[in-house]
Parts: structure tokens; C-alpha cells; sequence
């Protein structure tokens, strides 16, 4: 990898990290061929849309791929209550 890409990599991988509408460090940012890789979990759409707008605002010229899943939270989990 172009020592110029792991710097944008590290960059980006911030942006996210610091960023309150994402603020997620577990996000794998990889620069291939001109084009920034994103891959890992999100909570909601609206952070996955988000990691799109962060990328998008840093890098511009580059060619995203937003591989996002985002976890679907089944209304069939069952929780465990806190008893004293």
C-alpha cells in the first residue's frame, strides 16, 4: 500500500471515530485502486448513510464502495432484567 493511502486510511479512520454522527471504531477503511473500501457494522442506516457523507466530504475525488451491513435487531431477542 502507497504510504500516501495508509496516511488517508488513518485519517479517515478518525473522522469516523471522532465523528458523533458515526463514532464508531471497529470501521475497516481499506484504499485499493483508487477507490476507499468500507466494511464492518453499523447500528442504523442513518450512520451508515453518515460514514458515506464523512468519506465523501474528505476524500471527493476517490470512488467510495460502502460495504456496511447494518445489524437488524430482532424483536424476538429476548432480554435479561437486573434483579436485586
Amino acid at each position: 500500500m502507497d504510504i500516501e493511502y495508509q496516511y488517508l486510511v488513518g485519517k479517515l479512520q478518525e473522522a469516523l471515530a471522532a465523528d458523533a454522527r458515526v463514532n464508531a471504531l471497529d470501521i475497516k477503511v481499506v484504499i485499493a485502486g483508487g477507490r476507499i473500501h468500507i466494511t464492518g457494522q453499523v447500528p442504523t442506516e442513518e450512520r451508515r448513510t453518515a460514514v458515506s457523507r464523512i468519506v465523501a466530504e474528505l476524500q471527493p475525488q476517490l470512488q467510495l464502495h460502502n460495504e456496511l451491513t447494518v445489524l437488524e435487531l430482532s424483536d424476538g431477542v429476548k432480554h435479561e432484567g437486573l434483579h436485586a
